[in-house]
């Protein structure tokens, strides 16, 4: 981190935004081979404050400061699989029950339905499955490459 030497001051040098987005990808990734829709049915805001501290947010090691970028980044992926899959991302109340979905809207793996096989979603994976859907119709963004194949 350059510093000014009459000042003090060190300043934090940006990331390139490619690189980011790689990491959030490959978080994402990662998040989806061990946690269901149900797994992201929670407020991430009020966790994620919860772990925050002024000791380890203000903190110049180095371990602390990748510590912090590796848990905004674990934010960011359960947001964004939060609105792909709830179509917002959830908030709750002071009893921890989710606030801002629509009136009379339920999360699809609450789905239940009694026809002629009985069908449980309560441990669906939506986002894996529309990855394996994509990588069938050949439009997945390989982790590995970062190309994409056709559109």
């Amino acid at each position: 981190m350059p510093k000014n030497k009459e000042s003090g001051f060190k300043y934090i040098k940006p990331k390139p935004i490619n690189k980011i987005l790689l990491l959030l990808r490959d978080e994402i990734l990662e998040l989806l081979t061990y946690k269901n829709d149900r797994g992201h049915w929670y407020d991430i805001q009020k966790d994620w404050e919860r772990t925050k501290t002024d000791l380890v947010s203000r903190s110049t090691d180095k371990l602390d400061k990748d510590n912090i970028l590796k848990d905004d980044l674990y934010k960011v992926d359960t947001e964004l699989l939060q609105i792909a899959t709830f179509g917002r991302i959830l908030q709750t109340d002071d009893e921890d029950k989710i606030k801002n979905l629509p009136r009379l809207h339920l999360p699809y793996f609450m789905k239940q339905s009694l026809g002629a096989s009985f069908k449980d979603l309560y441990d669906i994976n939506t986002q894996k499955a529309y990855l394996k859907i994509d990588e069938k119709n050949e439009k997945f963004v390989s982790h590995t490459d970062h190309k994409v194949k056709s559109s």
